[in-house]
């Protein structure tokens, strides 16, 4: 028969405990890991933080700068809308009334239409100036002439609805030429044809005009843009501000061109 014993072991009942050589190692590892923990939560909070307050795009930015000129509107002003032909005019009146420039560069037609459903107009301006088109001709935004064609005019179209219903007058700027040294990333040809496109919607609309002669003697800088926006809207500013002031009048045939016949 087996026994058992009932007395406790010595061993048990001494407490493990390490020794002093285990107790520095793990104090040594607890220290090394503190840092790392320490620093790697700043890393990500840091990253977090860049991450929620992350810079706000380009686009953003216009439309802050443009909801601020539109605040400061008392009464009649002009709004320009449209890509870099645009946003590189840098005056502040037009035709005696103040000028709220929308434009944006890089811009499609789509975008300029996005962009203006984002704004909230304080009261309708006295007319809307449009200058789109170009960024549509980019080749990498389409694979055959036709496709970017159809795209555009399905574009200006909305974007033309949405303006008329905003002003009593629209006026379209018609496209600067662009020079055979951009050929490789904008057609010529198709921007022709946007162009004309442009202003056989434009003539639908009774209250829609066409600026005639856009840019036109005007020496181009990087075979894309103008060397001087101020003077070529000065240069069409007579038939535009006429066109505002209702010597051409608004029940004159749909779609004309101001400025066509003048010298």
């Amino acid at each position: 028969m087996t026994h058992c014993s009932l007395t406790r072991s010595r061993d048990r009942e001494k407490p493990i405990r390490p020794d002093g050589a285990s107790a520095r190692r793990w104090l040594l590892a607890l220290l090394a890991i503190v840092p790392l923990a320490l620093a790697f939560g700043s890393v990500a909070g840091v990253a977090i933080g860049r991450f929620a307050t992350a810079a706000p795009s380009y686009r953003d930015q216009r439309l802050v700068e443009i909801r601020a000129d539109l605040r400061q509107v008392e009464g009649d002003y002009l709004l320009a809308l449209g890509d870099s032909h645009v946003a590189r005019w840098h005056v502040r009146v037009f035709c005696g009334l103040p000028l709220v420039n929308g434009g944006l560069h890089g811009a499609t037609t789509r975008d300029t239409l996005e962009l203006l459903n984002d704004l909230a107009l304080p009261h309708p301006p006295r007319a809307i100036i449009l200058a789109v088109g170009t960024n549509d001709a980019n080749r990498k935004r389409f694979r055959e002439p036709p496709e970017a064609v159809i795209r555009f005019r399905h574009a200006f179209r909305a974007l033309l609805r949405q303006v008329v219903g905003k002003s009593e007058l629209v006026l379209v700027a018609t496209l600067p030429r662009i020079e055979t040294s951009q050929d490789a990333a904008f057609s010529a040809q198709v921007a022709t044809d946007i162009a004309a496109s442009a202003e056989a919607a434009c003539r639908t609309e009774t209250s829609c005009r066409v600026a005639d002669r856009f840019g036109r003697g005007v020496p181009m800088m990087d075979g894309l843009h103008l060397a001087d926006y101020e003077r070529a809207y000065h240069d069409i500013a007579p038939a535009i501000c006429g066109a505002i002031a209702g010597e051409v009048s608004l029940a004159s045939p749909p779609g004309q061109t101001v400025g066509a016949g003048r010298p």
